[in-house]
């Protein structure tokens, strides 16, 4: 689970990175530096590792991982903390899914020159992802979280603990053994990501991630029971934030401030406790930068760390690499915070710990683009869908720009191929042929410069305009020069509806309109609307109207009279 194998740590460097997010930092009494990341895939899923790198020269060059806590392709390791407890060792902790678990690995000399970590353990359950408290006691408080049922961690994964609290564990015996103290059900909590603060008068205040900013509560005995949680009034846009006491006695708090979004991260300090706070401290304006964490070495220097732009949840590779997908920290003190400006001689803002560039991973197509497949591996991807639906679905969203491309001819040849596929006497070794001839077909067309959806607007605009008439799905498609099966599946997917019932829809409309304003019989008005077919008519028109057509022109003739008798 825990990785230092020089070897196998090659393959998490940064150019086989596609994102890198929720960053944690410390310093040890040596000067050297710890930053601590979570990645893997495209997105936060299974897969997901957790690493380590370290700085020899207070921030200025950064290692690649040193450690990394990875347990396989059917799990995921993820939000992971750095801390450094009161004996100077240095503890990784991290979480795994779907086991519901938080593990540490503890360094005793983290300034060694060779770094020994310990047996990974389990500290509790379910999640941890910010710094332990060590309180006046001696005793350490770690904030570990069930979180609420309206959590999905993963598809169809979902927290099992009966008890869904954010909660503090006490430690009295330095981390050997771990017990569950009482837990805050905070109102509009969202991923609780929770931190606990001693205050003066030995009361223990809870601060939690909630979807207005940040909500707290309060313990009167160590941490056994909490009062219900109100509006600490501090804000945010429901991210994390970081507060913690400084050596000073002070409370530092980084947070969003005067914010549209994950912007404006600033750090603000309280000299009372944390009722009030001031100064105010930008560490970066930029949109999209987020989840601090911080620390304070000897020298009273603060650094804090946090993400610009993970890279995460994009939609192909080439969003993903216009992304920052950056890893950074600052160096300031109490009086830079106080200033609103760095004043200190040592102070740095927008430090880079690490920034992705070019994408040279193992696998060549992470985002599964049609494009850079050759056509066999993507008939292979198509096929491994199953039902036909969904592979026509899949193929015509790819390749919609070809679509639109196709002579007469290939439109002819895609629809009969496609056809012949769809028929259940085919054998699947040629089904899976034709498909393969229908992708080369695509693939031997330039791309259209004409967007989906100003087709779709076209073809209503068609349909508009000759209703009445003859109109079928085969006539639309050989208008647009486009395949039926194309035309269908595109129709549907933009409008949610079949051309056909869209078809239909604008017919009985009309017919309706006659019915009320013409003197027309049932027959006269089924041809009048573009309906070739009597009993179909009267079909369509039951299932739109809920009443036959005959019917339905008693009841308006009805209402029409009655209207008449009201007036005179």
């Amino acid at each position: 689970m825990l990785i230092t194998d020089t070897q196998t740590l090659q393959k998490f460097t940064a150019a086989k990175r596609l994102w890198q997010g929720i960053p944690s930092i410390e310093k040890t009494k040596g000067g050297r530096l710890f930053a601590a990341f979570y990645s893997g895939g495209i997105k936060e899923e299974f897969g997901n590792y957790c690493a380590v790198l370290k700085s020899e020269d207070d921030g200025m060059t950064w290692s690649e991982p040193i450690a990394v806590a990875y347990n396989g392709e059917k799990s995921r390791c993820f939000d992971e903390c750095l801390w450094i407890d009161p004996r100077g060792r240095l503890w990784f902790t991290w979480n795994v899914m779907p086991q519901f678990a938080v593990y540490a690995s503890v360094c005793d000399d983290p300034d060694a020159a060779e770094l020994v970590w310990s047996r990974p353990f389990i500290v509790g359950k379910d999640v941890m992802m910010n710094k332990p408290t060590v309180l006046s006691s001696g005793e350490w408080l770690f904030p570990i979280a069930v979180w609420a049922n309206n959590i999905t961690v993963l598809p169809n994964v979902r927290s099992k603990g009966r008890k869904r609290l954010a909660f503090a564990y006490k430690t009295n015996d330095e981390g050997k053994t771990f017990v569950r103290l009482g837990g805050v059900d905070m109102p509009e909590r969202c991923f609780d990501e929770h931190m606990i603060l001693e205050r003066e008068s030995g009361t223990l205040a809870m601060y939690i991630r909630t979807f207005y900013g940040i909500g707290v509560s309060y313990s009167y005995d160590a941490g056994l029971s909490w009062t219900p949680g109100t509006d600490s009034g501090l804000g945010g846009p429901c991210s994390r934030f970081f507060i913690r006491k400084l050596k000073s006695g002070n409370v530092l708090l980084v947070n969003h401030v005067n914010f549209s979004g994950r912007n404006n991260l600033t750090a603000l300090l309280s000299r009372d406790g944390g009722k009030t706070f001031d100064g105010g401290l930008l560490l970066d304006e930029r949109s999209e930068v987020s989840y601090p964490d911080g620390t304070e070495d000897g020298d009273g220097y603060i650094y804090v760390t946090y993400d610009r732009e993970r890279g995460c949840f994009q939609r192909n590779l080439a969003g993903n690499q216009k992304c920052a997908r950056e890893l950074l920290f600052a160096k300031f003190t109490e009086e830079d915070v106080l200033a609103g400006k760095i004043v200190s001689r040592g102070g740095r803002l927008k430090q880079i710990i690490n920034k992705l560039g070019k994408y040279s991973g193992e696998d060549r197509n992470p985002y599964r683009e049609c494009k850079y497949y050759t056509a066999e591996e993507y008939a292979d991807v198509l096929w491994e869908l199953g039902d036909a639906d969904h592979i026509l679905s899949r193929l015509f969203k790819d390749y919609s720009s070809c679509c639109n491309m196709l002579t007469q001819e290939q439109n002819r040849t895609v629809d009969e191929k496609i056809t012949e596929m769809m028929r259940e006497e085919t054998p699947a070794s040629k089904k899976r042929g034709l498909l393969l001839d229908v992708i080369r077909i695509f693939r031997g067309n330039a791309e259209s410069a004409e967007q989906s959806h100003v087709l779709v607007e076209s073809i209503i605009e068609y349909v508009g305009a000759h209703f009445t008439e003859n109109l079928s799905v085969e006539r639309i498609a050989d208008y647009f020069n486009v395949s039926v099966y194309y035309l269908c599946h595109l129709f549907k997917n933009y409008t949610n509806t079949s051309l056909v019932q869209f078809i239909n829809s604008r017919r009985i409309a009309f017919a309706k309109k006659l019915l009320r304003d013409s003197g027309k019989n049932m027959t006269e008005v089924c041809y009048a609307a573009g309906f070739g077919d009597a009993s179909y008519f009267t079909k369509q028109f039951k299932k739109s109207e809920g009443v036959s057509p005959g019917k339905y022109k008693k009841m308006i003739a009805s209402e029409t009279s009655e209207k008449q008798e009201e007036k005179s």
